[in-house]
């Protein structure tokens, strides 16, 4: 890969971190749009997508935690099956055509879901068997689903849990990064195992250093600046764009 290449990417990478880390999200569904423009090979994409969501929502939990907006007690009901299924997706050896095809659906989705998250007025549910039974399926599908094309998921669950209005929009921010977490780390277990990781050193170092410097940034600034719904819509925007021609390419 040119060094300019290189460059590109990274501060790409960096501006999407930044972003997306400020809203409580990882990032790696544009992680995968921007790669799919620069990389042909869909393991070496998952594999950087994945990590990059990693290193991201890993500071973002890790501050969302200490600021009282992450409660494991809420988080851990959708993502006890969801670590199984995400790993479970991630092991499918899919086809090129297959992935790129999936992955344009997934960013089609996901632009959908990101463009028209509301928040409205919590209805809170306590009785712990009810929730139980409404978060582990979600999770669970949402995991198998973020396995299968390298995301960690949150993009899907925080729209869906605005939508039903069960959590606080700081709280949904803090599982969303908790669930992203958890499923990331079983997207790269999954490859792991299926032996479809893919590191290429010089290029995941900087990749690497450039997402977290900008995840940092953002889970700090926490959108004090700048409008959440604008930007979510902008990022909604360009995910389509790339979803839709991945498409197009390859239907």
């Amino acid at each position: 890969m040119h060094t300019s290449t290189l460059i590109i990417i990274s501060l790409l990478f960096l501006v999407i971190a930044f972003l997306y880390s400020s809203v409580g999200f990882g990032g790696g569904s544009s992680y995968l749009a921007i790669l799919s423009l620069f990389i042909t090979d869909f393991n070496t994409i998952r594999t950087h997508a994945l990590l990059c969501n990693i290193a991201v929502v890993t500071i973002g939990c890790a501050i969302a935690y200490s600021k009282g907006f992450l409660s494991l007690k809420k988080a851990i009901p959708y993502v006890i099956f969801s670590v199984p299924a995400a790993l479970l997706g991630a092991t499918f050896k899919l086809s090129e055509r297959t992935f790129f095809i999936l992955l344009g659906a997934v960013l089609v989705l996901s632009a959908i879901a990101l463009f028209f998250q509301v928040v409205r007025p919590v209805k809170p549910v306590t009785d712990r068997k009810k929730i139980m039974i409404r978060s582990i399926p979600l999770g669970t599908g949402l995991g198998f689903l973020s396995g299968m094309v390298g995301i960690g998921g949150g993009i899907f669950l925080s729209p869906v849990l605005n939508l039903l209005n069960w959590e606080e929009a700081k709280n949904i921010a803090g599982i969303a990064s908790f669930f992203i977490l958890v499923n990331s780390i079983g997207g790269i277990a999954g490859l792991a195992v299926s032996g479809s990781i893919t590191v290429l050193v010089p290029f995941t170092l900087c990749v690497m250093a450039a997402v977290v410097i900008g995840g940092l940034a953002g889970s700090l600034i926490s959108m004090r600046l700048f409008d959440a719904l604008l930007i979510k819509r902008l990022t909604a925007v360009l995910i389509m764009v790339v979803g839709v021609k991945l498409l197009a390419e390859h239907i």
